[in-house]
């Protein structure tokens, strides 16, 4: 859970031994730790001083969250403050692998979003919310198991005993987390008229339903929706039935560990009634609300599937769209004379764009190298403008002069420098126009206009954003209204107009003085639309929740809370640090055809399993793993494995020991060795734009044969675009090389693959794979091009040539593999409230492969036609798995199947 949704998807096969941290970039600044209570801090030193804010809010939220979800947490929460070498505006919670959040100090580019005062506040009243959640065990069966295993992610097949809430929706995990975020004097996203004014056009348009609201759907606003409808109900339920009962929905829904997917009978519990009937009387105020609203109407000039702020020069305005969301994003500009509109698709990443120096660039966040994400200004081709790393900026005076804020300093608020001088501390995005800054300053709940160091106007709020200035010096920006967001306009006496009716407005653009581009939140997408603006009197509405009343007054933490003094006396070590952190467990099932070898009385339906305990440190920079696990050949093995990302180079290594050798069954029969071992070595060395490129070396020992230990090299370069939620890759360019030597025998060869999207979400790809072998081919020694049906657990060589239905191992001298495909996505979703497996959308692939092998006496040629169905599911409303099941059919039948039906997952939480 976090604050931007994030969900990063696995396969089930190929994997490596070292993956690249999630958590934080290698060679990071080093860290230190001080307690808090039941909390525990990780810092830089460059951030002792939001540490010390925290270890003094840290007390008094645990206390005041024990209090409301009626708990305390059952381990120590680790709480990180990542360095600036991770510039991400983000943060998340999870009990995975351990009970922890991280977050980030990149808010300031997210500021006009969140309507707080304070990003450190934010992440810890919302992550440390989550927490909560998902920690209740409320139940003797997880009690037990906790103080075994202590705070696992040990997933049974059906029953997620160990961490009940684990399959919760995020519609209420995100939607509690909000209106947590929201109870503490700083502010929040309940106070955002955008989000009412979304609420509003969803209710409209009739999709306030369970089965979209309860599911990570593929619909406008995708992810969003959790935090925006999630909240309002969650608010709506608070405000009925009180805000502690509602918080103890997780608790009471912990309870039911043997049905993780039940909704009626917690909530009832907690509050008194049920999920089904407090949702319908939410949809119901909610229509009513939205019938009083005045929203847009006619067909706008542009539609966008993600909203991207509009900036203008003397001549345009310019912006990003995404119509459909699959697809590269479309730069637009806007004539300020004639009101044309000129398109382009363009590879800028997602942002605001600047026009600096005779250049476009986008406002981003992303990795400059392998082991630095840095946010500032970065080109179509998304490779940063190394003067602005490090900040975020708003604008360039007519002296030239940047106006940004600093990242490093801007953990708990925006800090504006111009140039290389401080300016002063802000909370909203900043209007530069000429040599004069427009922005927002916030003083607890009184918000205030500043036309540099004048204050032109205030009003009662945390939701405000400047939308521009006109040749008068009027100034334009977005608040509340009582029904949603609205445009304002405020001159330099500090009068006040509303000057566009329409309560879904978030952002503007003047083309002159009487016309703006205005962006209306709607049920489907933002729309643009050109309108003649109508000023009449009007202020922006005074939103109050019903603890800013005397008589539902809440905790004022911001105000409460005083920094704790912190030394830098416990360096954080990874390596100590490591704590249990989870078992994976996965089955599989394995139908044999008649072998000569098998008892006959032996089924022909075999059980694969995988078990996978892990240990690591709360930053992930390291891992101890304990497996065991069935192959396809039905051999038993376990072992241990450890793994270490902390560093440029990373690495892992996994020794195996054999318990149960069944490769007698093999044609011809073999024996394996006792034991063995796997080691890999990772040195990332390029990414920067949308290149990437790394070098990696391998060795193992096959457990198949005694003397074989192949030894590899490894080069990969790719670029890759991929936008929204798009099925594919929109653009890809890969290529590798590689080299491998085993028992004085060399083999190399490299691959090469291509993808490229077209209109109606069509895709065309092509790949190859060409390997040979130096060796003297020889089946029963495993010498040569190793070819096989499928990936394999421990060896990782890349010379390795997979071919779909091919029967056992087989070796060649030389291999050439070639392939064709086209795909199209059908989306036609289904989504179930009710049961826990939604259907995404599809997509329908074919394939051409061809493979000719050189076994040095004989040559073989093998062509396949494959077609393809590929499903994305979702499971416990939330995580997507996507099922390819493929039929190929193969000319040849020497080595192949002719006919073969293969079944591919991979599953992403």
């Amino acid at each position: 859970m976090g604050l931007a949704g994030l969900l990063s998807a696995t396969t089930v096969h190929g994997e490596t031994l070292v993956q690249r941290n999630p958590t934080v970039v290698p060679h990071d600044e080093a860290y230190y730790k001080a307690g808090a209570g039941a909390t525990e801090l990780i810092f830089t030193e460059k951030n002792r001083v939001f540490a010390e804010h925290a270890a003094g809010m840290a007390p008094h939220l645990q206390a005041a969250y024990e209090a409301s979800f009626g708990f305390p947490l059952d381990s120590t929460l680790y709480v990180g403050l990542i360095s600036d070498n991770n510039q991400l505006a983000n943060g998340f919670s999870t009990q995975y692998p351990l009970n922890r959040q991280i977050n980030y100090a990149g808010g300031a580019a997210a500021v006009d979003y969140f309507s707080t005062t304070s990003w450190l506040d934010t992440l810890l009243f919302h992550e440390t919310a989550h927490n909560y959640q998902v920690n209740a065990k409320d139940n003797p069966v997880s009690r037990s198991l906790h103080t075994v295993l202590g705070n696992g992610m040990l997933m049974t097949p059906f029953f997620p005993a160990t961490l009940p809430n684990a399959f919760e929706s995020s519609f209420m995990l995100e939607g509690n987390a909000v209106l947590n975020e929201s109870r503490h004097g700083n502010g929040g996203r309940l106070y955002s008229g955008r989000f009412d004014a979304l609420v509003h056009a969803q209710a409209s348009a009739g999709y306030l339903t369970p089965e979209r609201a309860y599911n990570q759907t593929l619909y406008f606003p995708y992810g969003e929706s959790s935090y925006v409808l999630g909240s309002h109900y969650q608010y709506f339920l608070a405000n009925q039935y009180g805000l502690d009962a509602t918080n103890r929905y997780f608790k009471e829904r912990s309870r039911y560990w043997y049905v993780p997917f039940v909704t009626n009978a917690p909530l009832r519990s907690a509050i008194g009634n049920s999920f089904d009937r407090t949702f319908d009387d939410w949809v119901k105020h909610e229509t009513r609300q939205a019938q009083q609203a005045r929203m847009s109407v006619g067909e706008p000039l542009l539609t966008s599937q993600h909203f991207n702020a509009l900036n203008s020069d003397e001549r345009e305005l310019f912006f990003l769209v995404s119509p459909q969301d699959v697809r590269a994003p479309v730069h637009v500009t806007m004539d300020r004379e004639s009101a044309e509109l000129k398109r382009q698709r363009s590879t800028f990443r997602a942002g605001e764009l600047f026009r600096h120096d005779g250049e476009t660039w986008s406002m981003a966040s992303a990795y400059s190298t392998p082991w630095r994400i840095y946010q500032g200004l970065y080109s179509e081709g998304a490779h940063l403008n190394r003067q602005t790393r490090g900040q975020v900026i708003q604008g360039y005076t007519a002296d030239g002069e940047p106006v940004y804020f600093d990242v490093a300093s801007s953990y708990d608020q925006p800090q504006l420098f111009v140039g290389d001088h401080f300016y002063g501390q802000v909370n909203s995005s900043v209007e530069v126009r000429g040599n004069d800054l427009y922005y927002f300053v916030q003083d607890g709940s009184q918000r205030s206009l500043y036309r540099n160091r004048t204050r032109l106007y205030q009003y009662s709020g945390y939701y405000g954003v400047i939308a521009d200035v006109d040749s008068q010096g009027r100034v334009l920006f977005v608040a509340n209204s009582e029904h949603g967001s609205a445009l304002y306009r405020v001159d330099l006496r500090g009068q006040v107009d509303r000057v566009l009716a329409e309560d879904d407005i978030v952002a503007a653009r003047l083309l002159d003085d009487e016309q703006v581009l205005a962006v209306a939140i709607q049920a489907d997408h933002y729309g643009y639309y050109l309108r003649q603006l109508q000023p009449r009197p009007g202020e922006p509405f005074v939103r109050q929740l019903r603890w800013d009343t005397p008589a539902g007054a809440g905790d004022d933490l911001t105000a409460e809370s005083e920094s704790q003094s912190l030394m830098l006396d416990r360096p954080y070590h990874s390596w100590t640090a490591l704590r249990y952190s989870g078992t994976d467990l996965s089955l599989a099932w394995l139908e044999d055809e008649d072998n000569e070898n098998t008892a006959e009385d032996e089924s022909d339906v075999h059980t694969l399993y995988s078990v996978n305990m892990r240990f690591a440190d709360p930053l992930q920079q390291n891992e101890v793993s304990l497996f065991s696990y069935r192959d396809d050949d039905l051999t038993r093995l376990a072992g241990m494995g450890y793994s270490n990302n902390q560093f440029f180079l990373i690495g892992g290594v996994r020794q195996y020991w054999v318990l149960d050798d069944q490769l007698d069954r093999q044609t011809p029969p073999q024996e394996a060795r006792n034991h063995g071992l796997s080691a890999e070595l990772r040195l990332p060395f390029l990414q920067s734009g949308y290149w990437f490129s790394e070098l990696a070396g391998t060795w193992y020992q096959d457990y198949q044969l005694d003397e074989r230990e192949p030894l590899a090299a490894q080069w990969n370069l790719n670029r890759t675009t991929w936008y929204g939620n798009a099925y594919l890759p929109s653009k890809h360019f890969g290529v590798s090389g590689y080299q491998v030597e085993d028992r004085g025998d060399v083999s190399y060869g490299g691959t090469l693959s291509l993808m490229t999207d077209l209109p109606a979400e069509f895709y065309l790809g092509a790949r190859g794979q060409y390997s040979r072998s130096e060796a003297t081919i020889s089946q029963f020694e495993r010498r040569g091009v190793e070819l096989d049906e499928a990936q394999d657990f421990i060896a990782n060589d890349p010379s390795r040539v997979v071919i779909p239905a091919l029967e056992g191992t087989v070796y060649a001298q030389a291999v050439t593999f070639a392939e064709a495909s086209v795909s199209k996505v059908v989306n036609l979703p289904w989504y179930s409230f009710s049961l826990p497996v939604s259907l995404r959308r599809e997509a329908l692939h074919l394939r051409y492969r061809r493979y000719d092998l050189d076994f040095g006496f004989t040559d073989l040629a093998l062509n396949q036609a494959i077609v393809g169905l590929d499903a994305e599911l979702l499971l416990a409303h939330r995580a997507p798995l996507r099922v390819a099941f493929e039929y190929a059919y193969t000319d040849d039948d020497l080595i192949t199947s002719t006919h073969s039906v293969q079944l591919v997952t991979s599953v992403g939480f």
